[in-house]
């Protein structure tokens, strides 16, 4: 009941904001891009636009073995990641496929302007090395969007913030896998909000 209690008094932007950023941060494996998911969808169905990058595990069986990155405005994906360190660009358990971070950056200078901005998400790679998707940092200080769904994982929100220029007030919501449906619940309702004015 606390997860619920704090995601109740989380402040969104109002609806007719625009350039707001929304911090979206969980564990491995909570929800986050799920939520996004269902974001997205929702903002398509009434008649807003996307854009960015949605990043999306790829399974055999049960087990996590990659990640895809998805075109948040079109819904083509792009092989980024595979498990193992064998990589020229790795981080973690994965390594990366150089052409699936060029696509992602296309995908996101494509959908800067979008009505509904998704970056999911900047990492170690991005906030401490330099590589994979940095060059989407300017884009989203830019603010040319009407919102930004900037998922970070809780180790690095600090460097996030700083990186930014976000002040700690900033919009943080946190995805647990108890509240995930809910919170999904609550952002499509903000979206269709954004979406009458």
């Amino acid at each position: 009941m606390a997860d619920q209690d704090f995601m109740n008094h989380v402040s969104l932007p109002a609806p007719d904001e625009r350039g707001a950023i929304i911090l979206l941060s969980g564990n491995r494996r909570s929800g986050k891009t799920t939520v996004l998911r269902r974001v997205r969808q929702t903002a398509q169905s009434q008649g807003l636009s996307t854009g960015g990058v949605l990043s999306v595990a790829r399974f055999r069986a049960t087990e996590k073995v990659g990640i895809d990155v998805m075109d948040a405005a079109t819904g083509v994906t792009f092989p980024l990641a595979v498990t193992g360190t064998a990589g020229i660009i790795h981080t973690g358990r994965y390594s990366f496929d150089p052409a699936g971070i060029a696509a992602g950056l296309r995908f996101a200078e494509a959908g800067h302007t979008a009505d509904i901005f998704f970056v999911d998400e900047l990492g170690p790679l991005e906030l401490e090395r330099n590589q994979g998707w940095v060059g989407v940092l300017p884009l989203i200080a830019a603010r040319a969007f009407g919102v930004a769904f900037v998922v970070v994982r809780p180790e690095l929100l600090a460097l996030a913030r700083a990186r930014l220029g976000l002040p700690d007030t900033a919009p943080l919501l946190l995805v647990e896998p108890s509240t995930r449906d809910t919170l999904a619940d609550r952002l499509c309702a903000w979206v269709q909000q954004r979406s009458r004015r």
